[in-house]
């Protein structure tokens, strides 16, 4: 019965310290799975650019401080762009401000700009970038 009666108490008070400190250490986990989403579109239009030859990229709807979705775009030969995958739309916890409505990448891999993304929620911001010289997509948390 006293085992018993432990266990419960610890469960109790594990209960307790989760919901006092869970929102704040699960909570942004949201902005950190946005922005790998991101980084894995970027790396898909970057692959389908390089595997067919024909431009793709991905086109930011929304101003730039606050981006409401993103889709994977291709660049057809008449200059219009055709929706390959998308529109993943950002919820109402996060914003997303990117420095240009959209990157292209030709049959290179290379970027027609630089771009920098920046996911931010109630606790915390993360980075997504292409680096400019080695066509890397770079995703980290920011202090």
């Amino acid at each position: 019965m006293e085992l018993l009666a432990v266990i419960t108490l610890m469960g109790v008070l594990a209960s307790s310290v989760a919901m006092r400190y869970g929102r704040e250490i699960f909570g942004d986990t949201g902005v950190r799975s946005k922005a790998g989403e991101l980084s894995i579109g970027l790396n898909h239009a970057q692959r389908a650019a390089i595997r067919s030859g024909i431009p793709h990229g991905v086109a930011f709807a929304g101003s730039l401080g606050k981006v409401q979705s993103w889709s994977i775009v291709r660049l057809d030969h008449d200059g219009s762009e055709t929706v390959v995958d998308g529109p993943y739309v950002m919820a109402e916890d996060y914003t997303l401000s990117v420095d240009s409505n959209e990157i292209v990448f030709d049959f290179e891999g290379n970027g027609t700009s630089q771009i920098s993304a920046m996911f931010s929620g109630p606790n915390r911001r993360w980075s997504v970038s292409v680096m400019p010289l080695t066509r890397m997509i770079h995703s980290q948390e920011v202090k």
